[in-house]
């Protein structure tokens, strides 16, 4: 931890910072796959940004009112919510090579060809700053983070990027920080925050059945499911009968029947009409 600072200009301890160097309660069904108009799987679900009452894993602490009224009250910020365009980058902007040094502009303005990821509905709830992550379907390094997240089961996390203040001789369990400007929370591999991560589940490699005897594909177990309900209209109404939403679809058992995971806690095992179900088995047996 810096040594205590005994200046009196409140701007002599000014700095610019990138909070980066556990994981919460996930829930896969939180991320929601969508496709867009040119083709490209993007992603969206909730996170937790940045959390408060507590120090991060640098040694700071941030006051939640102080980092919420700076954000509400930043034009610019509003203004890009308001548009949908408050973006985020695939790791802080830092140079690749020693000593080299981006300028201000670069370092305070998110790049648009670098945009992993969009923020909205930002919200502290407690003692965690909250929102609602976006994937960008149409940029290369969106393309990457969102096949991370939805082909290899990553989970995303996030530290902030903004200007502030050091506190001299904040008190213990006290903020340490002052924050005067918010620029961004971007997508990193090991947050400063502890807890700041997407909910989302990791992907559990043993739901996944093996396509092709080389082992050329794979097919996530509920994806399979909801395949074999809609290449069914027995299937279709059965499941409208018996009020099954698709998030309720888990899988396709050896003998190719469906399983389902109600809302009430209850599990069911539906047979399927013999062509549907005999398709269904040749996948899982890694039949073409």
């Amino acid at each position: 931890m810096p040594l205590k600072s005994t200046q009196t200009n409140k701007y002599a301890t000014a700095c610019f910072v990138q909070e980066a160097p556990s994981p919460s309660d996930y829930d896969r069904r939180g991320l929601k796959i969508m496709t867009s108009v040119d083709g490209h799987h993007f992603c969206e679900f909730p996170a937790t940004l940045q959390t408060f009452n507590c120090y991060n894993r640098m040694n700071r602490r941030y006051d939640p009112r102080n980092l919420c009224s700076v954000i509400d009250n930043d034009e610019r910020i509003q203004t890009l919510l308001r548009q949908n365009k408050w973006r985020g980058e695939w790791n802080h902007p830092n140079p690749a090579i020693k000593g080299q040094q981006y300028s201000d502009i670069r370092m305070t303005i998110p790049d648009p060809d670098n945009t992993s990821h969009m923020i909205s509905n930002n919200r502290l709830e407690g003692d965690k700053y909250r929102a609602t992550i976006r994937t960008h379907s149409g940029t290369e390094v969106g393309h990457a983070c969102s096949s991370e997240i939805i082909d290899m089961g990553a989970v995303p996390s996030f530290s902030v990027r903004l200007l502030g203040n050091m506190i001299p001789n904040a008190p213990v369990n006290q903020p340490n920080m002052r924050v005067t400007r918010v620029i961004t929370y971007d997508m990193v591999d090991f947050p400063s925050h502890r807890d700041a991560d997407g909910d989302v589940k990791p992907i559990n490699w043993n739901e996944y059945a093996v396509i092709g005897k080389n082992v050329e594909k794979v097919v996530f177990m509920q994806e399979l499911a909801k395949y074999c309900v809609d290449q069914s209209e027995n299937m279709q109404v059965v499941c409208e009968s018996f009020q099954i939403s698709p998030e309720e679809l888990i899988g396709v058992t050896e003998k190719g029947s469906l399983k389902v995971a109600a809302n009430d806690g209850a599990r069911l095992i539906i047979p399927m009409p013999e062509k549907i179900q005999r398709e269904a088995i040749e996948i899982l047996r890694g039949w073409r």
